[in-house]
Order: structure tokens, then sequence, then C-alpha cells
């Protein structure tokens, strides 16, 4: 490679026509030629650059680390990231032999890497913020999961609030759990917590009612059964509930219900986690958590030889009697505006609850339960008249209840002329919602107009 060739124009025109930089140094370090997108890279026209040496350039800030100086110290390929004018650069230089005239020369090759650097920081950026995000979703998600529990079982008694805590500690371990409670206070509520704060979380929560399923058919919705095992029987046989909570929760609705004949069966299961599917002759092995429920009381059905007293105690390992609302008064206010804001929601209203109807709610005994309540909400946000449920809208069984039970115990510490006028300010409230006009009123109360208008005086009545 002579000189006369750095010269020649059709290799200027070939070199001039790449993207990357080409610089070319001799085996002293001193520059060559270089092409027109070197000139760019390096910021000094070719004046400027040939004749001079690598190390005079790299004092002079033209590049930094000098790439032709570490080929001529290392005899060999060098690749090094350069910085020039605030750009950086990817130069690998080569030691280039000429056998003919013994001449060497460094030929670096350069690359412009400013966006593509700037890009792998922005992305190295968005992706450390994308992992900070995603370690913050994570442990908001534990959080939440911790305090699911306490969301969902509404209320601020402290009966609520033992309950709660219950839940929590249970769910941590695998102990076999037994419900119970009245009608309508959320068993199954509780078990679905209780799966849901578990390690088993990720896996099945199977329920059965046991009192729902007739008793012939309730064996085979439980354990499932081989093919052919009776007439009528799926020819491929059928899985059981208990073989479809492996992994997971197996939950017993209405334990109580379950028939004297399969008691043993559901013993063994409790037991060693094992069952025979109907039709078969192998034991199968299940990893399951059974939690039971019941509203009845099975220690004097055990006293009755109508449940086992074996499998009792098995099922009673941890026991949670499950509060009635009635003595939970606390929490029905909470619990009435959770189930407005959700009917409000799925018919799409905005209705309101008058000052006066809470007190009625509070007061009434609620046999039904939480499972009343939310049927009892559902209905006035259905039948309500206008935007502001009142309490002319609640059912008469709520309304006269203090009515119907005349018992010292209804006097809550009251004296009697005090509880009476309680009753009788709810009646005059009542008749003056129900009626365009005070005489109409006082007619529907057998009383006189005076007498009527006198009683909304006293009472304050608007």
């Amino acid at each position: 490679m002579s000189k006369y060739f750095f010269n020649d124009r059709h290799f200027h025109h070939v070199f001039n026509h790449l993207k990357d930089g080409i610089f070319i140094a001799d085996k002293n370090g001193v520059a060559l030629w270089c092409n027109d997108t070197s000139t760019k890279q390096i910021g000094a026209p070719r004046s400027e650059i040939i004749g001079r040496h690598v190390n005079d350039m790299e004092n002079n800030g033209f590049f930094t680390p000098s790439v032709t100086k570490i080929v001529l110290e290392k005899r060999e390929v060098v690749t090094k990231v350069q910085t020039s004018k605030d750009r950086q650069f990817l130069a690998t230089g080569y030691l280039v032999k000429i056998d003919e005239d013994d001449t060497e020369y460094i030929i670096v090759q350069v690359k412009d890497i400013t966006e593509t650097v700037r890009n792998s920081f922005k992305l190295e950026k968005a992706e450390t913020l994308m992992r900070k995000y995603w370690e913050e979703l994570q442990e908001v998600k534990k959080r939440q999961q911790k305090e699911k529990a306490g969301k969902l079982i509404i209320g601020n008694s402290k009966n609520n609030e033992e309950l709660v805590d219950l839940v929590n500690r249970v769910s941590a371990v695998d102990a076999t759990i037994l419900l119970t409670g009245e009608s309508g206070v959320g068993k199954s509520l509780i078990a679905g917590e209780i799966h849901t704060n578990s390690t088993r979380k990720d896996q099945n929560f199977v329920q059965i009612n046991c009192g729902a399923i007739p008793e012939t058919l309730l064996e085979s919705e439980l354990f499932g059964y081989k093919k052919g095992a009776f007439t009528g029987a799926s020819q491929s046989g059928k899985k059981g509930l208990v073989e479809k909570a492996d992994g997971g929760t197996l939950f017993l609705d209405e334990i109580a219900e379950l028939p004297l004949s399969l008691q043993p069966k559901l013993l063994q299961l409790v037991q060693d986690k094992t069952f025979i599917p109907i039709g078969g002759t192998e034991q199968k092995k299940v990893d399951i958590r059974i939690i039971a429920a019941t509203n009845q009381d099975l220690t004097k059905m055990v006293e009755e030889k109508r449940f086992r007293e074996d499998l009792y105690y098995r099922l009673n390992v941890v026991s949670i009697q499950i509060p009635s609302l009635r003595e939970r008064v606390e929490d029905i206010p909470p619990l009435v505006y959770h189930y407005l804001n959700l009917f409000n929601g799925k018919y799409m209203k905005h209705l309101t609850l008058d000052g006066g109807v809470l007190e009625y709610l509070q007061t009434y005994s609620w046999p039904g339960n939480i499972r009343e309540l939310e049927n009892m909400i559902e209905r006035l946000v259905v039948t309500a008249k206008g935007n502001t449920i009142t309490v002319s809208d609640l059912p008469d069984k709520i309304l006269y209840e203090e009515l119907m039970e005349h018992s010292i115990q209804k006097l809550n510490n009251q004296s009697l002329p005090e509880y009476l006028e309680k009753i009788e300010k709810r009646l005059i409230e009542e008749a003056k919602m129900k009626n365009a006009s005070t005489r109409k009123a006082a007619q529907a109360l057998g009383m006189t107009q005076s007498s009527y208008l006198r009683r909304l005086k006293k009472y304050g009545v608007q």
C-alpha cells in the first residue's frame, strides 16, 4: 500500500461512501488518511488530521482512547468504545502488514453508537423501573392478600375483629376446620377466605352442600365411580369432587346432613386422606384440606347417635363460631352501605338511605342474618319509588317487630314511657310519610287532627 494509493480518486470514492469512519495510520501512529465519515466523527478537516500523531490527537480531544496506539502496543485486533465531541463510537483497529515492502498500517473502523447507547440506557432504565414497579406490585398484592379477609368480612365490632383475626391465623396452617353458626351468617364466605389466604390458594376450592344432593347420589358426587359401577353409570367412570380438590380445599357445607352410611367413608378421608371410588378396589390418596360447616348442634346429634362421635372430633380440630348479625349490631350500617353500593352498581341506580332507615334496620332481629340483610337491600334498591329509600319502603315485619314482641328484654334499659314514646314517634313519622295531609294522617292513626299536630310538634317531626 503506497502513498500514491491514498491519493487515488477511486480509493477516495469507494471509502467515502461508507457510513462507518475509516482511519488509517502508519506503524508510528501518524495519520495517513481518513474518509469523510471519519472527519465528521472526529470533528476536524483532513488538513488538521493527516500527518498528526495519534497521541497528539488524543491529547487534543479528537478521540479518547486512541485505538491505533493500543493496536501498536498489543499487536492484535482491538475493539474499544471511544468518546468524541459528546458522542460515542465503537472503534475496531486492525494491524495490516504489507510483506512486499515490509510496511505496517493500522486501519480503524469506527461506528457511531451514540443513539444505540442512549436507547440501550433508556431501555435499561425502563427495565429497572419496570422491575421496581413489579416488586412493589407484588408487595401490594401480599398486603392485599393479608388484608383481604378484613375487607370481605365487613364490620367494625369486636366480634368481627376477633373473627377476622382468627381467620387470618388459621389460614396459615393446614388443620381441618369446623365452621358453626346460624344459617346466613356467611360460613361459605369464611371458608373461601381461609382457602384464599392459605398456601393452597392457587389450587381448586371445591364446595359441596351435603344437604342439597339426594343421598343416593351424594357418594358418587363425592368419591366418583369406576366404569360400570352401577346401572346407568358412565362407561368412562367419573372423577368425584374429592379428587377434583386434590392439592386444594374441600368445603363440606351442611355436614350435619351427611347420611350415617357415608360417615365412615368420610372419616377415612379425614384421617388418612384416602378413599375408594364406587366400584373400585384400590385406595386413592389425595392432598386436600377439609373445611366443614353446619348450622346444627353436632354435639347433640352425637348424643342422639345421628352423627358419629369419631368423625365429629376429626372435623372439630379447629372450631370457628361465626356470630349472628344480632350479636354484631354495630356491623349492620357498614353491611347495609356495602350492599347498597353493590346493588346500586348492579342495577345502575344511585339510591341513598333516609336517616331513619338505619335505626329500624339496627333494631330488627335478622333471623336470616347477613343473607337476609343482603336480600332485603337488593329488594329495596329494586322496589324503591324515589331516589331515597325511606322508612315507608321497609317491609312490615321490620316496622312492626317491636310492636309484636312486647318483652321486657326489648326495653333495652329504657323506662316503659320512654319505650312507648319511641314507638309513638315512629308511627307519627310513618303516618306523615304515607299521607298527603295531616287530616288523613290523624285518621289513619285514629286520633284527632289537633292531637296529631301536637305530637308532630312534640317529636320535632318536620
